[in-house]
């Protein structure tokens, strides 16, 4: 027994606790669990929102036009229905991001418990994600775009301001904004699938 060990003091190895992490586990799967958790905790309010806001749109509708001459508020409505008319769309999208949210919490979950099965889950989101985003691009481009370029004309028609091409304008604008929102978005899945992807936290996960 080595010089000044009390005989009462058990082994060094018996000391050490199990909640302490080893130098090689990586602090990436918990960073990513819990970003996951608040991501998808965003993902369920907005998700359901998003569904919430086609159930209640003709009252929706009625607030938007309520501060217009009754005259004004039946064309404005009259122009802006094949914009309404493509919310089919939005509820099938917030129904994916609902899904999403859903993968994510899970995910999260098992991440900040170093489980395997978080990683797999978090792939099976990233996948979904993206392929979600690349939808999202598709309906802008073939649906939402020429919608809104005919929204605009009727606009432009209804206000008689012939120096102001809004359909021109409003088309090229669903088109910017909807690819550069679903660009944005997809930088998170793709960065969580490559970042625990890496072989040190693969390793650290059980």
């Amino acid at each position: 027994m080595s010089q000044g060990m009390s005989p009462y003091q058990p082994p060094q190895s018996e000391m050490q606790p199990d909640t302490v992490p080893s130098a090689n586990v990586s602090a990436v799967p918990k960073v990513f669990g819990i970003l996951h958790l608040v991501f998808g905790g965003l993902g369920l309010v907005f998700g359901v929102i998003g569904i919430a806001g086609t159930v209640f749109k003709e009252k929706l509708e009625a607030m938007q036009f309520a501060a217009y001459p009754k005259e004004v508020r039946e064309g404005m409505r009259e122009a802006m229905q094949p914009l309404y008319e493509t919310q089919k769309w939005d509820v099938l999208s917030a129904a994916g991001s609902l899904v999403l949210a859903v993968l994510l919490i899970v995910a999260g979950l098992k991440l900040v418990k170093y489980r395997t099965q978080g990683r797999k889950i978090s792939n099976i989101y990233s996948g979904l994600s993206i392929l979600h985003k690349l939808f999202g691009i598709a309906i802008v481009l073939l649906v939402k775009a020429p919608v809104m370029r005919e929204v605009g004309e009727a606009l432009e028609r209804m206000s008689g301001q012939t120096d102001v091409n809004m359909g021109a304008m409003m088309g090229p604008f669903a088109i910017i904004s909807g690819i550069a929102t679903a660009v944005v978005m997809m930088v998170y899945p793709i960065l969580s699938f490559f970042m625990l992807g890496k072989k040190q936290v693969r390793d650290s996960l059980r």
